[in-house]
């Protein structure tokens, strides 16, 4: 009888054994990091969830997808350098400038008036060459989604409804030259301010006013130090998914090719977070504040002053007029 246990203990003990050695057996054969900016609660992150599942799914575990929110993996700007040279996998989010100059082309001030425009463009070829240009720089764009809903302004001073409404008004921007020269042009004072710090600069009026997707306005309670809100839908802001294109060049081409169709299907998801975040968003907001929404006839009056903002990306060379001339013609 003691032979018999003696036996099953070390039977046991064998067996543990190989299992602890063979903690790699069905390991990934890729690991695949996401770093972005926004809490865990936020649309984005919850995409990246649900593409981790389909990436995972897809490939029988061949990529492991690991996603660090929260700027854990640095600044976004930090991110996407870190894709670029490959010391990470992926990044979802911004820097659209430093992704590729065409990317701007998104945010163009009024070239959209909602989202279903938006998903007409960059679900389709246009989208994918905009994406393409990307490749320059050692970034392959797997697909895009939308960051927020479109944007609009708030203040504490007056309802604004045409343009002669910004004057004076000191609107608080974020370092993005195509928002910061749209508020010049239409008669704002930009004020640069931290996103963490807006709430207190418009609290004490640092700021009179500023822009963003009613998602983020309350995220940040700004209805609590701002009593008018002007639904204007100004600008987009796209949500790219970055990923090292060498790293996604090294990949065997099925797996590529499950990467970019689990990517598609996480923005659709992303896009319809992010459509019910903003009309819960909206509701909030028509509640506590002042809301005016333009007319077609005084978005007119916007589009026209805005003019200038293509004028400067052109002249410069960011994109050609064709090429605003081939989105309007998609959209309408």
């Amino acid at each position: 009888m003691k032979k018999i246990k003696l036996g099953l203990i070390i039977f046991l003990i064998l067996s543990m054994g190989a299992l602890i050695l063979n903690t790699n057996v069905g390991a990934a054969d890729y690991v695949m990091k996401i770093g972005h900016s926004q809490s865990i609660k936020t649309p984005r992150h919850q995409a990246c969830i649900y593409f981790k599942s389909l990436v995972e799914e897809s490939t029988n575990g061949q990529i492991e997808v690991k996603i660090y929110p929260s700027n854990q993996l640095g600044t976004e700007a930090e991110m996407l350098e870190s894709v670029k040279m490959g010391a990470i996998q992926a990044t979802l989010g911004g820097q659209f400038e430093a992704a590729s100059p065409k990317l701007l082309l998104y945010t163009m001030p009024f070239l959209f008036e909602n989202i279903d425009q938006v998903h007409t463009i960059i679900r389709g070829p246009i989208g994918a060459q905009i994406a393409a240009s990307a490749e320059n720089n050692n970034i392959k764009i797997l697909a895009t989604g939308v960051a927020g809903g479109l944007r609009n302004f708030s203040n504490s001073q007056h309802p604004i409804k045409n343009p002669a409404d910004m004057k004076g008004l000191k609107m608080r921007t974020p370092p993005i030259d195509s928002i910061i020269k749209t508020i010049e042009a239409i008669g704002g004072n930009p004020v640069s301010v931290p996103y963490a710090e807006l709430y207190m600069a418009l609290k004490t009026g640092v700021a009179d006013g500023q822009e963003n997707p009613f998602t983020n306005m309350v995220d940040k309670k700004l209805y609590e130090v701002q009593k008018y809100l002007t639904v204007v839908n100004y600008q987009f802001h796209p949500s790219p998914l970055y990923t090292s294109l060498s790293w996604y060049n090294s990949l065997p081409e099925d797996l590529q090719n499950k990467l970019v169709e689990s990517a598609k299907k996480m923005m659709i998801y992303n896009d319809q977070l992010n459509k019910e975040a903003t009309e819960e968003s909206f509701a909030i907001l028509k509640d506590k504040m002042e809301v005016n929404v333009l007319t077609d006839q005084q978005r007119k009056v916007f589009i026209k002053q805005a003019q200038k903002v293509y004028d400067y990306y052109i002249e410069r060379g960011f994109f050609t007029e064709s090429e605003i001339t081939v989105i309007r013609n998609a959209v309408n």
